[in-house]
């Protein structure tokens, strides 16, 4: 089984934009190294997916947050296998897992097929 740590994480400022999307794989644009993803959940059949790029001028701030975390490396479309371990992970340890979850894109490597990822896959504890 991966990793999970217990992370403090800072405040963060940057810019974001929210978009409403069919599947994981609509969002392979917006995937670049220190862009984080914050999943809100579902409206109908679409994700709503906040893309949050970290800049010291931007006009929007994550608040800190006591996370979960584990890294993924391997095919984009198959990040979700983190949630799996966060998920066992909270179930053993008894913790309770909160939202939204950040995904903390680290490489992309999109020459790949399918495109390659190492990403940390944050969740608030409750």
């Amino acid at each position: 089984m991966a990793k999970v740590e217990i992370k403090e994480i800072q405040e963060i400022r940057g810019f974001s934009t929210v978009k409403k999307v069919q599947n994981r794989s609509a969002l392979l644009n917006d995937l670049k190294p220190n862009v984080i993803l914050l999943f809100h959940g579902k409206e109908g059949h679409e994700m709503v997916v906040e893309i949050f790029t970290p800049d010291p001028s931007g006009d929007k701030t994550l608040p800190p947050a006591k996370v979960a975390a584990t890294k993924f490396v391997g095919a984009a479309e198959k990040v979700d296998n983190a949630y799996a371990t966060l998920l066992f992970w909270a179930l053993k340890e008894g913790k309770s897992l909160g939202t939204p979850s950040r995904e903390v894109y680290i490489k992309i490597d999109k020459n790949q097929d399918p495109p390659e990822v190492e990403v940390e896959v944050q969740s608030p504890l409750q």
